[in-house]
This record gives structure tokens, C-alpha cells and sequence, in this order.
């Protein structure tokens, strides 16, 4: 089985969240996506609601995908959110093998993560073009020293869809295009702070959960 792996604070989640996940979904032919909302993540602490609140947006958004779930796997660990272990979960749960799916933005945060490297042994990496960043943001991190400025040059271009490069372990990296979707869980927020609409930057089903439980005001 083939296993998309999708996380976030999903703060709330969007079509931007979405989107991408399907095609990459059609695109490397995966069995299924999980979507994992993270509890405590390190990195992000502030203006994040209650977990409870962002899986059951998680659930609303994926219901009409059958190749979508959600998983609560980090809702309901006691603790901080990290990647490492709920990888090694999700891996003793399912078995198969793992694509982890990172924006370009979350890629460039990798090496602070905790047991950073230990990332690529559990699963394929799966790095989306995330809008206002760029493939050639990549060209100074530690894990990419093989990758030539003229590829990632062609991927910004569109002259690339895809790059993959199968690394000593036998697991993959992929760098992958998608739509671009400049939206953000940030600037849905400010919209709601200020009063503006949020139709058709995430689900109807989502809109009508923020407003019925009066998040984000």
C-alpha cells in the first residue's frame, strides 16, 4: 500500500491544503492520503485552536474523498507533535510505504526538526511547490546538494513537472508541481478578524463550522 502522508496545524484547513494533495494523490498513484492534524507542534504557537476543533475540520474537508481520512494519531499522543514518531506509528499501523508531503516553505524548516535525518529512512519526500516560495529557495539546504540550479530552474518554469531522485537507502525524493493556491491558513484568519468573506478559499462545510462555533474571532 502506497500512503500519502499530509500534516499540519491545519489552522484551518483550506484548498490550498487540498488540492495539491490530490493531484499528487492521481500523480504517484498513492492507495490513500491521511491527513494528521498536529496537537502541540514546536515550531507554531501561536493563535492555533483547540485540536479538537481542527480535526473535526480535517473530517468536514476529506468526507467526500474516499481516498482521503483523517488521522488523530497526533491529537491523541501525550506531548509534543513530532514528525519522527508519528511517521514510525503510522508505518507500524499500515505498514506499505510512506510519502511524506512538505511544502517548500515546512522543507526549509527540516533541519531543526527533531531526529531530522532519521526522516528520510521512514518515507519517500514528497516537496510541493508552496506559493511565494520557489523550487530555487532549495538550492542551500544540507539535503539537496545533489540537486543542479538548471533543475530547479526548470521546475520553476514548468519546463520540469517532476524530478525524483532515489537516494542510497531506497527511498525517493520528489520534487513535484502542483496548482498554485496562494492561500494561507493566516490570511483566512485576518479575513475573519476583519469581517471579510472566506467563500471559496476553503469547503462550504468548513465556513459553516467556523461560524457556528465562532472560531478565530
Amino acid at each position: 500500500m502506497k500512503i500519502g502522508i499530509m500534516g499540519g496545524t491545519f489552522n484551518p484547513i483550506h484548498y490550498g491544503h487540498l488540492r495539491p494533495a490530490e493531484e499528487i494523490r492521481e500523480r504517484l498513484k498513492l492507495n490513500k492520503v491521511l491527513f494528521i492534524p498536529s496537537a502541540r507542534p514546536p515550531h507554531k504557537d501561536s493563535e492555533i485552536i483547540e485540536p479538537h476543533h481542527r480535526l473535526e475540520m480535517a473530517r468536514l474537508a476529506i468526507r467526500s474523498n474516499s481516498f482521503f481520512d483523517v488521522s488523530p494519531i497526533e491529537v491523541e499522543r501525550i506531548g509534543k507533535s513530532y514528525s519522527v514518531r508519528t511517521l514510525e506509528e503510522i508505518l507500524k499501523k499500515y505498514g506499505g510505504e510512506l510519502f511524506f508531503l512538505l511544502g517548500i516553505d515546512t522543507f526549509l524548516e527540516v533541519p531543526t526538526w527533531r531526529e531530522a535525518d532519521k526522516l528520510f529512512s521512514l518515507a519517500n519526500l514528497v516537496i510541493l511547490l508552496r506559493p511565494p516560495y520557489s523550487f530555487q529557495s532549495l538550492s542551500k539546504s544540507p539535503y539537496l546538494r545533489f540537486l543542479t540550479n538548471s533543475i530547479l530552474i526548470e521546475l520553476d518554469q514548468g519546463i520540469r513537472q517532476s524530478y525524483r531522485k532515489v537516494s542510497e537507502n531506497g527511498r525517493s525524493i520528489c520534487f513535484e508541481r502542483v496548482i498554485s493556491l496562494d492561500i494561507s491558513s493566516t490570511f483566512i484568519r485576518k479575513n475573519i478578524k476583519a469581517g471579510r468573506s472566506i467563500k471559496y478559499l476553503l469547503p462550504d462545510p468548513i465556513e459553516s463550522y467556523i461560524i457556528t462555533q465562532r472560531l478565530y474571532k
